[in-house]
């Protein structure tokens, strides 16, 4: 594990880029939507950006696996070092957010899905 090197600018520079960036942009844009127009405004700009929200979504999963493709052939146990134990997790926090939806009193067509969601670690791609 001491072999690892973290690259420090490329690692700022996705979370200003990814994660920074976008959310100051949206806090603007609501703000600015909720003072000028109110929350009719707002719910209107929702729907007409929810489908475009799903195509981005979609574009940057296709974008991230065409431009790391090789990487991902060349290293295939490195994807099942990372894979397997994401795999467990999802699967006991599932399992485990299932048992307590149902000991809880939810039905299964809730406990289901909000289990999944729930345990999952693409949660925005459950979302959408």
């Amino acid at each position: 594990l001491s072999a690892i090197t973290v690259p420090w600018a490329t690692l700022v520079l996705s979370v200003v880029l990814y994660i920074v960036i976008p959310v100051i942009i949206a806090q603007i844009l609501r703000r600015s939507i909720l003072a000028s127009g109110g929350e009719r405004a707002f719910d209107a700009m929702l729907k007409t950006l929810q489908p475009l929200s799903l195509i981005a979504l979609l574009a940057t999963l296709v974008l991230l696996f065409g431009f790391q493709g090789e990487q991902i052939i060349a290293q295939p146990m490195i994807i099942a070092m990372l894979a397997v134990p994401i795999l467990i997790q999802v699967y006991f926090n599932s399992g485990l957010a299932y048992l307590l939806n149902r000991i809880s009193g939810e039905q299964h067509c809730v406990a289901g899905p909000s289990a999944l969601i729930g345990a999952s670690n693409f949660f925005e791609l459950a979302v959408a």
